[in-house]
């Protein structure tokens, strides 16, 4: 993580009462409604191997059929399910989009998590995830696929008015290319955003990919101060961020608020337990954005705080101004 000078490229400003912004709103007020959201796993198989992966670790019996899916669907309709959000995962979700087709007709919103490896249909309704992890080499070594970078760049770039997010996946081995990728993608006019998440440690992967408290602080500052740069282009809040350090992640993991409110479905339609990532997963240490991205919206002491103190930080500001001792 270095301090070059970024050159990054404002986006279009987000509407201030959009869906979204109503949506968490709501979810501050009233909480979470159990099931408004979680994970399909679309398949059991994948085109690549990946370093880092959780899901072949993982026990699934096979996978449905269209029909199978189409059946559960309408069963969830039948008892009042809320189809709020999805988000499509595997395995690599585009090796049968025929599932997702039909599951995006029954959410309100979608994302599809791919490699990208796969050319992106023309799905504007879906927000794409794709996973990129530091640099060509770097995030090939990690996926074991040579030339994969350049497809995936050729993949976004052949792609017209597509929602896509570039997901990294923080590890060991990629956490001092973060402030190189951002440059990067932030340059590129195809990529909304970008998120990060850490490795997740799970039984049966390479426990040397995780970088350790000390460095997962440090690195955490560094995204903090980077969003005064990049500002929403990080998906990653600085409240959400704060609380993946070492001395606040408990609060989160202790109690999981997607292990509570969300549901996980394997490729056989198995609830997985406790989340997407099985129950080989170390959930001390989890590095998913999802469970602290959720705290934040929902802890109201905490967000109350944040308020208070970015409130006080603006009016000492426009005092020192006005007073003429800051200009």
């Amino acid at each position: 993580m270095d301090n070059q000078q970024a050159t990054f490229v404002p986006r279009v400003p987000k509407p201030f009462f959009s869906s979204y912004s109503l949506a968490t709103f709501g979810f501050f007020l009233f909480g979470i409604p159990k099931n408004s959201f979680g994970s399909v796993d679309v398949t059991n198989q994948c085109n690549l191997r990946c370093n880092h992966c959780y899901f072949f670790e993982q026990d699934h019996s096979g996978q449905w059929s269209l029909e199978q899916w189409r059946e559960q669907f309408e069963r969830m309709k039948a008892d009042g399910f809320s189809f709020y959000q999805c988000t499509w995962v595997g395995g690599e979700p585009l090796l049968r989009p025929e599932i997702i087709e039909l599951g995006r007709h029954y959410f309100k919103y979608s994302t599809v998590t791919t490699n990208g490896s796969l050319a992106l249909p023309d799905w504007k309704d879906v927000s794409w995830y794709i996973s990129v992890d530091g640099s060509s080499g770097t995030h090939e070594k990690m996926r074991n696929l040579p030339g994969l970078y350049e497809k995936i760049v050729q993949n976004i770039n052949a792609t017209e008015g597509l929602k896509i997010t570039i997901a990294y996946c923080i590890t060991s081995e990629n956490s001092t290319e973060i402030s190189a990728s951002l440059e990067e993608w932030s340059r590129n006019p195809k990529i909304r955003n970008m998120v990060f998440s850490f490795f997740t440690p799970v039984a049966g992967v390479d426990d040397s990919l995780w970088p350790g408290w000390q460095e997962r602080d440090r690195i955490i500052e560094f995204l903090i101060e980077s969003r005064k740069v990049y500002g929403d282009f990080i998906v990653n809040t600085g409240r959400a961020l704060r609380l993946m350090k070492y001395d606040r992640s408990r609060s989160v993991t202790d109690r999981c608020p997607f292990a509570e409110k969300a549901f996980a479905l394997g490729p056989d339609g198995i609830i997985k337990e406790p989340c997407m990532l099985g129950p080989k997963a170390d959930c001390l240490r989890c590095g998913c954005v999802v469970p602290f991205y959720l705290k934040s919206l929902t802890d109201r002491k905490l967000i109350v705080g944040d308020v208070v103190s970015t409130l006080k930080t603006k009016l000492k500001k426009y005092i020192l101004t006005k007073t003429g001792l800051l200009t």
